[in-house]
This record gives structure tokens, sequence and C-alpha cells, in this order.
């Protein structure tokens, strides 16, 4: 570098800008320059300074360049105590013995360059000044240290060669100092003052300690450990939510992940009034929930409503609640909509209380509530109404059976306002869920649902207690669990009935291309060789213009003809039975006809507001003339065509009947079959049993079926094949038990025989060691006594393959492995998922032609997605895959999975340090084969709390591009799934040669996207929710007649004015439509009382954002992803 010749000496250097702009760095590189004038030695340079930063550096680096040696004197300022006139407090005062508020002064002296360090950002002129300082640092004639024995609140730039020279001041090496603040400096060049200071600057550089300011510095660039990175977004995510360890009174032997779980679950129940807990099956739910009856019935002397299946309210709550002392009012679904529907609850002899005395709802397998259209599901939500909020408590295992909406109801028990976590960045819950839908429409975990179940859910699975407590203990007694195992059972379903499945097929519709049988339910064309189902839909045979066909008829219709292929598939048996019915049911209707009546069948109106799987009780109902609304008059229907219908039907059911009729169980494949693997279980047992207590646990199996005719039917068979002595099932012979519902008593003692050591108590005799049962038993029961179960029929839904599996894959279990045998009809195993496709979809398109979007039965709204992920599900289970009981993949991700992993690695004070430390802007490269290459990049706006996270896809140093523009993915679930390195030991990869490149595109793509998304929230009206109309009709009714509600008009109609789910849309409709004729003060009544029904609050207002620029958007953190 070459200086002018005779350059002015500074005199006097600050800061300002305008016509006479200055620069105190400019002051500073004349004064080196005017010490280097004449020289051929680089001139030496002193600086004393407080805080530096690479900014400041840069701004006076060539000068700095061309000067040597250098000694770089950096140091803390002093504290408010010290520079002027205050009271001193008395804790400062007794605290100075060894100068804590010097400590405390470094300490936030390494935390400001540091943090000079972090702001740098990631660009490639930010990184081409970091590199050109660490350069100059390092070379040989640049010294750094630190004052840490005294304050430092002198600052001096000092020229010692050339005739020598001070600029001293307040400016430190800073951007803000060389160029910004109104700093005040003074050049000295009187050899005296000069000296002076030269002494003063070595005293302090001889009690200064060398420090690393390059390497603080160089860990910028450098590539860290993937698991420290990793952390670091961890730590950004959850580090102010570890698990508090909050002490309570463990009365009931909680396991540490169980205590846990409990913490977190009274963190959602205090924030957002209710709670998911939905831990996988064996985990003990009922302990978590226990412990919070616990306090709110013992604590706080709360009165507490248990809400379970019949199996479960006898066999697991009331005793348990018993065996801990703990009063609660404990009922069955059934009880508890009995009580409500019919005004009993609170009166002598009902099983609940006054509705309004209830504190706390706990609701055991609630996804039996995820059809809102229920009549269950209505007298739920009359229980949660009320004047008293109520806090709510909902156990599943499977909280998405058929569709992601699934969760949307269980959430709307919790919160029916659609923007109730619009603080977590979901203004829409419905269009929350919609968007997962539709970014992958078979997708049944909630992946994409990442942050809502964070928000409502507690969520651990078997692989994340194996991992993260490995040392977990019930009654100290080291937890174990079985490894599962998926067995592939073939049988020939045309083998006790050759050709009848091809003609039954054919019966049902499903080839018919017939649109009259989608539009109506009904298909004329082929009477006799196809079922028309005329009986139950008869509205399509109205006469008139004005006729309106019923649509529930036309879904049943549909429903009945799944139902009968899945009755085949399981046994002929069942089969036969619902054919007797439907016989029966033809007979009483062509009779009714004969008299000038015609059976409408309301109850199957009734069982489209049900959950229930019994249509043979459904059908039996439909027979009673008795009934008012069963009966119409025959004048007003085309009679003839209808009795025609009905009676080919009858026809065609009977040549059914006598075929199936013939069939027994001696003559049964696949009873053959099923006998075959209960004698290989035996077997086993017998050669691997030590002692006779072992031996009967071992061949202990359970057979489940969905019918109770089945059960029955294979009770028989075995029952009859062990005692003549089968050497299959010989060691069975007076151990076998069925249990199919209904008999209360005689499934308890079903349960507790075939698993009193599991289910029972030390006194229960243990009676049986093969169980036959439907699912009844799939829900809640301790079986795990027992390592075997047999799946007798195709696992329609898995998801009831997982709540069987659960009853003996639980804490407790002394089985090393679990058996789990699915029988699968070899050749027609595609044929039969077709056909149950093609009915689906029937009743899909039979929804959407009366416009229908979100269905009205039980699956109907989700029939296509149902049929194609059960298709996946079968294929896997047919291929002996046992993925899904054990959750391993992003389905079994949760956010506390992810926060143990960070408290556990927390527990390492190395650790929290290294990922503490950790540059802002550093990252780090790993491999994963078959994912996608690319960057996760987690970054700060301003100071707000919450990290963004986003992955950016690139090939070959390009962005992704995806409909015209780059694909950036802002699911935290996926970002965090890319980054995961899995193993904490896991080293950085190779980086490629244009990893900083490659950087520096992905993250300037994030950034912008990051910021654009932003500056969306920051403009009230973006963000604003569309209210539907009916809902600002109605607020507006209330508005403009509501008066005489006083203070509550104002609140009522920001209650009504919101964003709301379909059902609360239609029932609002109807009050205004109800009382469109009346007084406007009445309709005001009335929507108060459904707004009160309804639980309808106030819709919390979503704040905007304030504005931010690129530039507040900083990079914490990056992983980069290679799959090479």
């Amino acid at each position: 570098m070459s200086f002018p010749m005779s350059v002015t000496r500074p005199e006097f250097a600050t800061n300002r800008t305008g016509a006479a702009t200055e620069r105190v760095a400019d002051a500073v590189i004349k004064m080196i320059a005017n010490g280097s004038e004449g020289r051929v030695e680089p001139t030496r340079v002193d600086i004393a300074t407080a805080y530096f930063n690479v900014g400041g550096f840069t701004l006076i680096a060539e000068a700095l360049e061309a000067a040597g040696p250098v000694r770089l004197l950096l140091g803390a300022e002093p504290m408010d105590y010290d520079v002027r006139s205050t009271i001193t407090p008395l804790s400062v005062l007794g605290a100075r013995r060894g100068n804590p508020r010097l400590r405390e002064a470094l300490e936030e002296h390494a935390k400001a360059l540091t943090e000079d360090r972090d702001l740098v950002g990631i660009t490639r002129e930010g990184d081409a000044a970091v590199q050109r300082l660490l350069v100059w640092l390092k070379s040989h004639d640049v010294q750094v240290r630190r004052l840490e024995k005294h304050f430092l609140h002198g600052k001096a730039f000092i020229v010692k060669d050339g005739g020598a020279s001070v600029l001293a001041g307040s400016s430190n090496l800073t951007f803000s100092g060389m160029a910004r603040n109104r700093e005040l400096n003074l050049g000295v060049y009187q050899p005296s003052p000069v000296e002076r200071t030269q002494e003063w600057f070595d005293e302090q550089w001889e009690e200064a300690v060398p420090y690393d300011l390059a390497g603080l510095y160089a860990a910028r660039t450098e590539l860290h450990q993937p698991w420290t990175v990793f952390l670091r977004m961890l730590y950004e995510l959850y580090g102010d939510t570890f698990e508090a360890d909050t002490e309570f009174d463990n009365e009931l032997g909680l396991t540490d992940f169980q205590a846990d779980g409990v913490h977190r679950a009274k963190r959602i129940l205090a924030k957002r009034g209710g709670v998911i807990v939905a831990d996988e099956v064996g985990l003990g739910k009922t302990f978590v929930a226990g412990e919070l009856i616990r306090e709110a019935a013992i604590e706080h002397r709360q009165k507490v409503l248990v809400v379970a299946p019949a199996t479960l309210r006898d066999s697991t709550w009331r005793p348990f609640l018993k065996d801990k002392n703990i009063n609660a009012d404990v009922v069955s679904y059934e009880e508890l909509a009995g009580d409500i529907q019919n005004g009993r609850a609170g009166k002598a002899g009902a099983h609940v209380q006054a509705l309004d005395s209830y504190a706390l709802v706990v609701v055991d397998e609630a996804h039996n509530l995820r059809n809102a259209s229920t009549h269950r599901a209505d007298a739920f939500r009359m229980l949660l109404a009320g004047s008293v909020p109520k806090k709510l408590i909902l156990l599943t295992a499977t909280p998405v059976n058929n569709s992601l909406q699934d969760l949307q109801t269980l959430v709307s028990y919790i919160d029916p306002s659609d923007g109730a976590f619009a603080d977590i960045g979901v203004p829409s819950v419905r269009q929350y869920i919609g968007t997962a839908m539709a970014l992958d429409p078979d997708e049944l975990s909630g992946k994409h649902l990442f942050e809502l179940l964070d928000a409502i859910a507690v969520r651990r699975t078997r692989r994340f207690i194996k991992t993260q407590y490995p040392h977990a203990k019930v009654g100290g007694v080291q937890i174990t669990f079985p490894q599962s195992r998926v067995h592939r059972v073939e049988y020939h379903l045309d083998g006790v009935l050759p050709g009848f499945f091809e003609r039954l097929a054919d019966a049902l519709g499903a080839r018919s291309e017939d649109e009259d049988l989608t539009t109506t339910g009904v298909t004329l064309k082929d009477p006799g060789k196809v079922l028309t189902m005329a009986r139950y839909v008869p509205s399509r045979f109205l006469l008139g213009k004005d006729k309106q066909i019923e649509q529930y008829e036309v879904q049943n219709a549909g429903l009945l003809r799944s139902a009968l292929l899945k009755r085949f598939e399981s046994s002929a048996v069942a089969f036969g039975a619902t054919i007797m019915k439907m016989i029966s049911s033809q007979d009483h209707f062509l009779s009714a006809l004969d008299q000038g009546r015609v059976l409408t069948g309301d109850a199957l109106r009734a069982w489209a507001a049900s959950d229930s799987d019994d249509i043979d009780t459904v059908i039996k109902a439909m027979n009673d003339d008795t009934l008012e609304s069963n009966v119409d008059a025959a004048s007003g229907y085309n009679v003839p065509a209808l009795r025609a219908a009905v009676q080919a039907d009858k026809e065609l059911l009977q040549q059914f009947l006598t075929e199936v009729a013939a069939v027994s169980w001696k003559d049964d494949p696949k009873i053959d079959r099923l006998a075959d693997e209960i004698g290989l279980i035996a077997a086993s047992a017998k050669r691997d049993g030590v002692g006779v207590a072992n031996t009967r646990d071992r061949r202990k199996v359970l057979v489940f079926t969905y019918f109770a005719d089945t059960a029955n039917y294979i009770n028989e068979a075995l029952t009859a094949l062990a005692a003549h002595g089968d050497k299959r099932l010989v060691d069975y012979a007076g151990r076998i038990v069925v249990a199919t519902g209904g008999d209360r008593h005689g499934r308890k003692d079903a349960i507790v025989g075939f698993a009193p050591r599991t289910a029972g108590t030390v006194e229960d005799e243990d009676k049986y060691d093969l169980a036959i049962a439907t699912d009844v038993l799939s829900e809640g029961v301790n079986l795990q006594q027992a390592g075997h179960i047999i799946n007798y029929d195709l696992p329609w839904n898995p998801m009831r393959l997982v709540q069987r599996h659960g009853r003996i894959d639980r804490i407790g279990s002394q089985h090393r492995e679990i058996n789990l045998r699915c029988f699968f009809p070899d050749d027609q195993l595609e044929e039969l998922l077709q056909l149950e496709g093609r009915l689906q979809l029937k009743l899909k398109q039979a929804a959407a032609a009366f416009g229908i979007s979100d269905g009205v039965l039980p699956g109907v709204e989700a029939a296509e997605r149902v049929i194609s992920e059960t298709r996946q599900e079968i294929e896997r289970l047919r291929q002996e895959d046992a993925a899904l009981f054990d959750a391993t993949g992003s389905a079994a991700a949760s956010s506390e999975e992810y926060q143990r992993r960070l408290a556990n690695a927390w527990k390492s004070e190395e650790t929290a340090k290294d990922v503490l430390g950790l540059p802002w802007g550093s990252g780090s490269v790993i491999v994963r084969p078959g994912r996608r290459p690319g960057f996760v990049l987690c970054a700060q706006v301003a100071d707000h709390p919450r990290p963004e996270f986003r992955f950016v896809p690139l090939q070959d140093g390009k962005l992704e591009v995806l409909d015209g523009e780059a694909e950036i993915i802002s699911e935290l679930l996926t970002c965090l799934e890319q980054a995961d390195p899995g193993d904490p030991n896991t080293s950085p990869a190779d980086p490629s040669p244009s990893l900083r490149d490659d950087l520096y595109t992905a993250w300037s793509a994030a950034q912008a996207d990051m910021h654009t998304e932003w500056m969306k929230r920051t403009d009230p009206a973006s963000f604003e929710p569309s209210v539907p109309r009916v809902m600002r009709v109605a607020a507006d009714h209330v508005r403009r007649h509501g008066g005489a509600l006083g203070d509550q008009q104002d609140r009522l109609v920001e209650r009504l004015n919101q964003v709301a789910n379909p059902r609360t849309e239609r029932e609002i409709r109807s009050v205004l439509a109800s009382h469109r004729q009346g007084s406007p003060a009445e309709a005001v009544r009335a929507l108060m009382d459904k707004a009160n029904e309804l639980r309808l609050k106030t819709p919390k207002p979503t704040e905007a954002l304030p504005q931010v620029s690129p530039d507040d958007i900083r990079l914490v953190t990056w992983m980069a992803i290679t799959n090479k």
C-alpha cells in the first residue's frame, strides 16, 4: 500500500454525515499513513479498544495490512457503578470481594464480541471480509490480548514510528465506532503525552492475556459436528421449554416417562383447556390420566367424569380408581348418551350427575368420538356445553383412523373455534388440516400437522421410550418391550364355496356401470343377478315431480353392499346370518306393501347417526311397522316396480342362503388353517416353555374377528376339535372362551380368566388359553400375559389391528417376541380389495351427487383415501412387515422426542457448552442416502422467540423449481427430519468444492421466502379470516337487535363473527331459518342459546407482526444434506 506524502495529521476525529462528511476511520488511516511516510519498514501500531468487529476492521484493513507489528488490546468497559456517582446497591458492595462485577463485565464483553461475529451474516461479501481478517490475524506481525484483571475504559490508536502519534477518545474498533456514532477523538503528537500514552498501553498489555480472536472468527467457517448443529436447531426451538422438574406426589408409581407425560399434559391443559394423550398402545395412558384425575379429585376436590367403552369401564377404570382410592364417576359411551338424550342427567337413577357439576372430563378410546355426526357426539357436546367450563382429556392411541378429519373432530371438542390456534401460526384449523390432506391424501399419520399436534397432544412411541428412557422401571423392574413379528396365513377363499365370490361380486353391483346405482343407490338393469337394494331405498320409487330421494338411504344401501362383502370374507356363517335377516326384511316389506304401506326403514337413519357396525340389528329394527316413523302410505309410490325389485332381491338372497346354509366348519379350509396355526403355537410352547406356568403363557392366543357370528362359529369348531382329541388343539380342551359383547359378566370372566396375572388379581383362576373375540377386547384391556394374536379377517381397518396388537404389546409383558398372524385369501386378495375400492368409490360419488363434500356417514368422506391407505397397509402385512406396530418413521415423530433428545444431551455440560458456543452461520454436512440433497436453514427474525426453518432442495447447485417457482419447504417436521443425523457420533461429510456457493444460493432463497411470509403477517388484512356469510348474518342480526343483552351483546357478536366448522354453520343457519317469521328478539335469544351450546368463544385476535427488512433475518445454523 502506498500513501501520499505529507499527509495532514488529524487533530480531531468524529463521524459526521452531510456536506462535511467525516469518519474516524479516515483519521486513523491518515495517522498510520503519516507514520509510514518515508519509512521502508512497516509502521508499528498499538490499538486499545473495548470492542471489535469485522466491520470496523474492514474500514481500516488496507492501512493495518501495510502496518506491523500490530498489538490489539481488548477489554471490558466498567459498569455504571464504577463510572458515575450513584447509590451502589449493598448487594454489589457485598459481592465485590474478588471483583465479581469485573467477571460479569468480562462475560458480557465476550458475549458482545461473539455477537458481533455472529452478525456478519452469510454473504460472499461478509465471508470475504472475515477471510481477510483471518489472514491478517494469523500473520506473525499481529498479536491480540485481552485485559482481564481490570476494566479497560480508554480507547487509543498509537503509531510508534515516523513521529509517534496518538488518536485517543471514545471510538472502539467497530463499524459504528469508526463510521457511525457521534464519537470524540483527539490527535496528540507532542512527545510527552504520546510517551505517557505508550507507557499506559504497555502496562495494560503486560497484564493482559492472549486472546484467540482468530479462533473466534475461524469457528464460523469450519464444519462442526452434525449432532452439535442439530442440537442447536432443537435448542432454538425448545430451549425455553425443557421439561420442568416439577415435583408431585407420585402415589401411582409412575415411570419417568409417564411423569414427564403428566407435566406436559398439565401445561397443555393450563393453556388450551384440553389435551389429547396419544401415547402408543401399552405405554400406560391410564396412569397418566390417573394422576391428572387424582390431582383434580383429591387435591382440588373437583368432580371428575370418566367416559369409556363398557369393557374398559368394568375391567380397567372402576378397578383402577378403586385400587388408587380415587373418587370419580365412570360411565360407558352408551350410558352417557342415554342419560343426556333422555334428560336424565342429574336425576335419581341416572349414571351421571348434573352436567355442570363436573370440572374434568376424561374420555378413554376417544377415537370413538371421531364422527361428529353421531348421536354419541351430540351427547358429548352437550356434556361439554354449559355455564361451567370443563377441562378435557382425550385418550387414544389412534387419533386418526379414517382421515385427518378425525383429528379435526377431536380438536373441536377441546376448542370448537376455528381460529383457536392462531397463536402458533394456524389461523384456521379447518384450512390447516385441509391443506395437509391436499398435500398427501393418503397420509394418516398427521406428519403434516406437526405444529398443531405439538400444541395439543402428548405423543410418545415405543421407540421413543427405548431410546430416551433406556433405564425406565416399573416396580423396580426395568421396562423391556417385546419384538413384534407378523406372519402371513393364506387360505383359499373359494375353497368352501367354489365360484361363489364371482357371483357375489356381480350381485353387489361393483361391476355395474349403471349411473342410476350411483345416484339413487338402486339398479334395475339386471334384477335377479344384481341386488337392486330397493327395499332400503324406497324413496327411489316415489311418484310426482317433487319426489326427493333420501340421501341417507342411498348411502346406507352402499354400506350394506360393503358389509355383505366383508362378512363373506370373514365366514359363510356371518354372511348367511345377515342374508337371513335381509330375507326376513324383504318379507316384512312385501307384506306391508300388500297392505298399502311402505316401510321406509327409518332405522337406517339412526344407523347413519351411530358408529355401529351391527347392521343385523338395524335390519331387524326396520321390520317394526308399529313405529309411525317407519311407515308411509303406498299411494305415493310406484308400487309395481318397487314390488318387482324387492321380490327379485329376495329370490337372489334366497339362492345365496341355500348355498351358504350347507357349509359346515368341518369342510371349511379356513378353519383348518386356523387349527394348524394354533397347533404350531402349542407345539412351540411345549418345546420352549420352562415349567407349567411359562408353557401355558406361551400357548395363550387371542383370535380376533370383526363379527360375533364368526366368533361363535370359530368357537364351535375349535371346541369340538379339541374335545374330540385333535392333536393340534388337545392342549386347549376345556380352556377355550368366546367374548362378543352384550354379556357384561361373561366378558369380564373371559378377560380375567384368560390373563389373570395382567388383567386380574392373584386370587383369580387361570381358566383359558384360547380366547376368541370381537373387538370388544381390542381396547384398553391388559392381556400381555399372552404373546400371540390371530386376525381371522382381512384387516379392512389397519388401525383396528394396532388396537388389538396393543392388548399384548404392553409394559409388563414377559415375552421377548409377540406374534401376530393375519389371514389373507391368497388368490382373491386383489379382487377383494378392488371390489371394496369400487364400492367405497360409489359411496363417495353418491355423496358428491347430493352435493355433500364432507360426508354424512362414518368413513364416507374419506372413502378414496381410506381404501388406498388400507391397501398399502394390507400389502405390508402380507409381506410380514411389522412397521404398522413399530412406529419408526415420520409417523412417530413428535416434538416430545426432539425435546427429550435435547434434554438428555443437555445433561452433559460440555455438550451444552459446544451447542451454545456455535457461531451463527456455521453448519455441517451429512450424507443421507435416498434423501433429497439441499440445505436445512434455521434463522432468527430480529429477537422474535420462535425460529424460522426452511428446507431448500438443491440439485447440482441449482434451486429446484415447482410450479414455476423455487421449491422452498417450510414444514417444520420435514426440516427436522432432513437435518437429523440420528447418531450423535456422526462425523461431518466431506464438503463439495461448491459447498459455500451452494449455501449462498440456498440462504438467499430461504431468507427471501422468510421475509415474504413474515411481511404477509404484518398486514392484518392479509390474515383476517374470511367469515362465512351465515356467521356474518347472525352477528349482524345480534348487532341490530340484541340491545336487550346489555354487556353480552358485543361479546355475542364477536363469538358469532368468526370462521366456524361446517356443523356450526349448519346449526346457526337452522336457528336463523326457524326464526325467520318470529320476532328478532327471539332469534337473538336463540342465537345466544346456540352459541352457548356450541361453546363458541370469542376468537383470539392475531396480532400483526412488526415490519422487518431482509437483513433482520439472520442465519443461526445450517445443515447440508447430500445423498452421495
